[in-house]
């Protein structure tokens, strides 16, 4: 990687040379001391860790049928137990679907977030429990807090025993999601659910989730509830069980909510791309979404570039935002200490597949040159509708004032 310099490159359907910044080669004052012995504190699951998040120094971690919290020093200071749980049942309550009786289903973590406005809330959502998930009260009296007591589930028990959660409680897919909440005046909670063709989905008696939306907590704290019938897509019914659009990451910057996805190029390619899709954090319905394409490229700096030394990396494995603290990085970036950053890994895929190869590079892109790509593209007329969702792939023309409106954010008040 020293020998080799990384772009990141922003499409809409082409390349755009501007989006390009580089990586130059890594400092050697900083090498790790083998001379000496380095004592970290660890911690050892008993099941797979899928999901971890802090709270007030506290670390809570998301396993397979089991919730963690861990003292800074790693220290196990709870545990509780998440499943198996019975495949025909919610929250307790027996379900009208299809499963054997009595069988037991591991419950994986698909989601952990916490709040800090309510009650010091930390919110799980498993695969099983038919995609409604639990809220964990974090007394602010007990020190350390822990999770085993005060869990209830999100899902209307007295309805639930008749037929089925509502439409609003049912959150993730077994698929995977991605749940972020963005606290204002009130919590939001953004959801974006993956659609793997081919993988086990929520029994069919059962609601399925929506693509994306976006909600908020009950005031009864016992669930959640759409703002409006504009909060949620989803994919169009030709597409749902045959079109791949798998979630990977989400995060908060700014005024927006941001998804990064792995999805297919369009509706009739077998070939795969990764996406990053932003939306109003402040609005209550979806009103202002736009997504792009976004790709990171290796060229080899010692040779004359062509197209056998341009590797392309397509498929995102992991990202994440933070402040840059390294000045020199920040003038490559052109970006102020205060500025957010997305540092993304992404890997080769497979020949007309999603799946990821041996070959990754990461690759850094400032939030501010994103957000520029996004407005440039908007007043250049080099948009189209998201064939995945409205079933129409005509090209939207956006003059200066009305992508300049599309672009602002306004501020919540309730």
């Amino acid at each position: 990687m020293t020998l080799r310099s990384l772009h990141a490159v922003m499409l809409l359907w082409a390349v755009c040379p501007g989006a390009q910044g580089q990586c130059e080669k890594p400092s050697e004052t900083n090498k790790l001391n083998l001379s000496i012995t380095y004592e970290l504190p660890t911690f050892t699951a008993d099941f797979p860790i899928q999901n971890m998040v802090t709270l007030d120094g506290i670390i809570y971690v998301g396993a397979v049928n089991r919730i963690y919290a861990l003292a800074p020093n790693l220290t196990k200071l709870s545990e509780y137990h998440t499943g198996p749980l019975l495949a025909n049942e919610t929250c307790g309550q027996k379900s009208t679907g299809s499963g054997s009786v009595g069988s037991r289903v591991d419950n994986h973590n698909i989601a952990l977030v916490v709040e800090n406005i309510y009650d010091k809330g930390l919110y799980s959502c498993g695969s099983a429990d038919n995609g409604v998930c639990r809220r964990h009260v974090l007394d602010e009296d007990e020190s350390p807090k822990t999770v085993d007591e005060e869990v209830y589930c999100f899902a209307n028990k007295g309805r639930y025993g008749r037929s089925q959660p509502s439409d609003s409680d049912v959150v993730v897919s077994p698929s995977g999601s991605q749940v972020l909440n963005v606290e204002s005046n009130v919590i939001t909670f953004f959801v974006g659910n993956s659609e793997i063709p081919g993988m086990g989905n929520i029994l069919d008696s059962a609601p399925r989730p929506h693509t994306i939306s976006l909600r908020k907590m009950k005031t009864s704290q016992n669930g959640f509830t759409f703002f409006s019938d504009r909060s949620y897509m989803d994919l169009i019914p030709p597409l749902r069980g045959n079109y791949y659009l798998r979630y990977v990451h989400a995060f908060h910057s700014g005024p927006f909510t941001y998804f990064l996805t792995v999805q297919q190029v369009s509706k009739d390619s077998q070939t795969y791309h990764t996406r990053i899709v932003r939306m109003c954090s402040s609005d209550l319905m979806i009103r202002r979404y736009v997504e792009m394409p976004l790709e990171c490229i290796s060229t080899d700096k010692r040779r004359r570039r062509s197209t056998d030394d341009v590797k392309v990396f397509n498929i995102l494995q992991a990202a994440n935002v933070a402040k840059v603290t390294d000045v020199e990085l920040q003038k490559q970036l052109k970006v102020d200490e205060d500025d957010d950053v997305l540092f993304a890994a992404f890997a080769q895929g497979k020949p007309n597949s999603p799946e990821p190869t041996a070959n990754s590079a990461v690759c850094v892109m400032s939030m501010k040159q994103i957000n520029y790509l996004f407005k440039r593209y908007m007043q250049r007329c080099d948009t189209v509708d998201p064939y995945h969702f409205t079933g129409s792939d005509k090209k939207s023309c956006y003059n200066v004032v009305r992508a300049f409106k599309l672009l602002l954010c306004p501020t919540l008040h309730l």
